[in-house]
């Protein structure tokens, strides 16, 4: 039978606990009829030590510093090294906050030579936003091909099916053909980067729905630009905080103390952008603030139509879309925000928009550093302005 091992997070929600039962479990399992191997949380279960019970435990001895009993019960690490050695191919979603696990698997699986299906996401963040030139290598060298999402990974080996049931070597042989056809096969080029965008610091604000997360996106997958949504991020970090997630469901504003966390990139009241302006002081960077300009009304319209995929990172406004909420990108579940699924949460959004972001915005056009831009168009239309902003600088 063939052997799958799974390495870092690889389920729809990647801020959850990492080899978790998810749609790609079914697929490998029961409809390729694959085996996976070196499952955690199996494993803790088998040893009569479920995965809350381990954790807190090795936690308190790491914290205590009583490092010989930790190594003395520590069950995980010769039990994946060994699935490693032994697995057919691994798939692996790389992270820049990668565990220790996740690193010593895909350093053993570079030396013995396993073939790696890496999932990158959607934007390349996978590898992008990895700061370890090790890592980077060994995700992308000899036989490693890199994807953006489960979906393509499925895909692939659904077309390459008869290479994968015959196990280790067939699959390493098939890496090794497509990567000498096409040895850039694992780039993930930017067509639009230059060399004067190196160094810039682009804020983009406008109102809600105005297209501030898709614009920075585009700016980071066509230019190379590293891209911060405060938006995202606090949804993300919410996923972890229960009540910080009920609170922005409502359309509050994030504690001061998130905003704090958060404050070199979110930009939602006067102090935090002032702070913000010292710090880039000191790395020698003037900001350029971008601002979509759009009517009260679109920006209604566009929030009730918005769809988020959590998968994807990418939001829709569409009515057909709106109506049946399935994502054209990779086929998984488009989502309502918390905080636009009641017309109260929807109003406090406005409203901080008109109390706290416009004051950012003016101290930012007394400075001389904002410009507007129309944004009742199109996406491609004003990334185009956007574009030619940057160029002219």
């Amino acid at each position: 039978m063939v052997t799958c091992y799974r390495s870092g997070p690889i389920e729809r929600n990647p801020t959850s606990a990492f080899q978790t039962k998810n749609q790609l479990d079914g697929i490998l399992t029961e409809e390729f009829g694959f085996k996976i191997i070196g499952d955690t949380f199996e494993h803790l279960n088998a040893n009569h030590c479920p995965q809350a019970v381990y954790g807190a435990k090795m936690k308190k001895l790491r914290d205590q510093g009583r490092f010989l009993e930790y190594c003395q019960i520590e069950l995980l690490l010769k039990m994946s090294l060994r699935s490693v050695r032994r697995t057919d191919f691994i798939v692996a979603r790389p992270s820049p906050e990668a565990s220790g696990g996740t690193t010593s698997e895909i350093v053993m699986a570079w030396l013995r030579g396993v073939p790696k299906l890496v999932i990158i996401g959607p934007h390349g963040e996978g590898i992008l936003d990895n700061d370890s030139t090790f890592m980077i290598r060994m995700l992308t060298d000899y036989y490693s091909l890199v994807f953006n999402s489960e979906k393509e990974v499925i895909g692939f080996i659904r077309k390459h099916m008869e290479a994968f049931k015959k196990g280790r070597s067939s699959i390493r042989q098939l890496i090794i053909n497509i990567k000498t056809g096409n040895p850039y096969v694992n780039d993930c080029p930017k067509p639009f980067y230059e060399k004067r965008f190196e160094g810039r610091t682009v804020i983009i604000q406008g109102r809600p729905g105005a297209g501030k997360d898709t614009q920075g996106r585009m700016l980071q997958d066509l230019c190379g630009f590293k891209f911060f949504g405060s938006g995202y991020e606090l949804r993300r970090l919410s996923s972890k905080f229960p009540i910080l997630a009920e609170s922005l469901g409502k359309g509050n504003l994030a504690p001061e103390v998130i905003i704090k966390f958060l404050f070199t990139q979110s930009l939602i009241k006067l102090g935090e952008a002032q702070a913000l302006m010292d710090v880039l002081g000191l790395l020698g960077r003037k900001p350029l603030m971008i601002v979509i300009d759009i009517s009260e009304k679109l920006a209604k319209e566009r929030i009730l139509l918005r769809r988020n995929c959590d998968n994807c990172e990418i939001s829709f406004c569409d009515e057909k879309l709106a109506k049946y909420p399935i994502c054209p990108e990779c086929g998984g579940e488009l989502r309502v925000r918390a905080e636009n699924t009641t017309k109260k949460a929807i109003n406090k959004i406005f409203n901080w928009y008109k109390t706290d972001v416009l004051k950012v915005i003016k101290y930012f056009d007394n400075l001389g550093l904002a410009i507007y831009i129309d944004g009742n168009r199109g996406k491609e239309e004003i990334f185009e302005d956007i574009l030619e902003i940057l160029r002219n600088l």
